[in-house]
């Protein structure tokens, strides 16, 4: 069997939102028959545009689905991005018969923060502190959350017993299993998230990244204005903590997939060490595998769109030759209060050299208010360049040119990832002297 024989397959993807139009595409360049479904206009749901075929039922409809697709004769489903909707996945293929990627057992196990956790210690990879219950927190601040979300969503930054309080409330109303896990809120380390596939059991480290907040984040909320690949903590993350995550990994029993992991590096005199609180077993937000295509790894997109469609990762190509030197600047714009009237910019910012992938969320009318714990992310970009430099002119320009008017005329973007960061971000040597 060759990747050839995927073509005229039908694959049903459940959710059409702006985060899937990659997979459809990807499938459909492969030859796949593409199905979309969930209860959202296209408005809301931009990957039923283009996809070969859409269904107006609810990716959580699981009885209704499950005749559908024996009436169309569906050969294989998958989906992204969110924890709710692989659920359904597992539910679904397990009706008709047909491959998943991901157990029930291993979604508890990646899904529910503590849970997590507790693989973590059981492999030896280090974790954040945790507290049992909000009588037994004895520093501040601290981050409450929800054990079962993802996104941000019910998450809260206490700095004393009465904010602790409110967002413990908050985090519980937001859970779905009505459980809540309390962290230590780390302030002296880089946020650093870790991406692995998985190939018949191997998993094979693509790429690490690190995380730029927003210059004004204070406790009320965390906004990640950017994210660079590879982690300037690449080094150190291969010498102590790689070989441990690996491990844990194969003791989940992933056969296939891909994974990613969320902690942060904490510099310290002259080590760096790890720490890690959460993980999700699907595909990520972020849209890393554009770079690593672009560096000519794995495009794990395959990954998901081969298993579903055969069982098994055999037909996924993996390219011999890599730009090892290749980095990556991922920009998001959120936006502060107001209603969005109009967009500038976009254009400009996707005709540059080094754009590989320009993604938009907002929309007009789109009501947006920073008093919310999540802010409204209006979009997303992608520059990928071995020069740092040019990616901080890349940064640059497109704030410059990028914004996101009200209807006052007012910029709405929240805030501006600054480019001397980025043109000094991998400098080590610089990084040390600084210590």
């Amino acid at each position: 069997m060759t990747l050839e024989d995927l073509k005229g397959k039908k694959l049903l993807i459940l959710v059409g939102g702006p985060h899937l139009v990659t997979l459809v595409q990807r499938a459909k360049e492969l030859g796949v028959y593409t199905v979309v479904t969930d209860y959202y206009d296209t408005s809301k749901s931009p990957a039923k545009l283009i996809a070969d075929e859409y269904w107006n039922i609810s990716w959580a409809d699981i009885d209704l689905l499950e005749k559908k697709c024996r009436e169309t004769g569906i050969n294989g489903i998958t989906t992204g991005y969110s924890e709710s909707p692989v659920e359904c996945c597992i539910q679904l293929c397990k009706r008709l018969g047909l491959p998943c990627y991901c157990t029930e057992e291993q979604l508890s196990l990646t899904r529910d923060k503590v849970l997590f956790k507790n693989e973590c210690r059981k492999n030896g990879v280090p974790v954040v502190k945790e507290y049992g219950s909000p009588q037994d927190v004895s520093n501040f601040p601290v981050i409450v959350k929800p054990v079962d979300r993802a996104g941000s969503i019910g998450v809260s930054v206490a700095k004393n017993e009465d904010e602790l309080q409110i967002a413990y409330n908050y985090a519980m109303e937001q859970s779905y299993c009505k459980n809540v896990i309390i962290e230590d809120f780390i302030t002296n380390g880089t946020k650093f998230d870790v991406y692995y596939a998985i190939c018949s059991g191997e998993p094979v480290l693509l790429a690490d990244s690190d995380t730029i907040n927003a210059q004004d984040n204070g406790f009320e909320r965390v906004v990640q204005s950017g994210w660079l690949y590879p982690s300037r903590y690449h080094q150190e993350f291969l010498l102590k903590a790689d070989k441990p995550i690996k491990h844990m990994i194969k003791n989940l029993k992933i056969k296939d997939g891909y994974i990613f992991f969320s902690g942060f590096a904490i510099e310290k005199d002259s080590e760096v060490d790890f720490v890690f609180f959460e993980t999700g077993f699907r595909l990520s937000g972020e849209q890393m595998h554009r770079y690593t295509t672009k560096q000519g790894k794995v495009n794990v997109l395959d990954i998901f769109i081969v298993h579903a469609l055969t069982g098994s990762t055999e037909l996924v190509e993996w390219h011999k030759e890599e730009d090892t030197d290749l980095k990556c600047v991922t920009v998001n714009y959120y936006a502060a209060n107001g209603t969005v009237s109009s967009f500038e910019g976009t254009d400009s910012i996707t005709k540059l050299k080094d754009c590989i992938f320009f993604i938009q969320f907002g929309k007009i009318g789109e009501r947006c208010d920073t008093k919310r714990a999540i802010l409204s992310k209006m979009s997303m970009v992608h520059f990928c360049n071995n020069s740092s430099q040019k990616l901080a002119e890349d940064v640059e320009y497109a704030n410059s040119v990028y914004s996101v008017k009200d209807e006052n005329n007012n910029d709405m973007v929240y805030d501006r990832l600054e480019p001397s960061v980025i043109a000094n971000w991998w400098n080590v040597k610089e990084r040390k002297e600084k210590k």
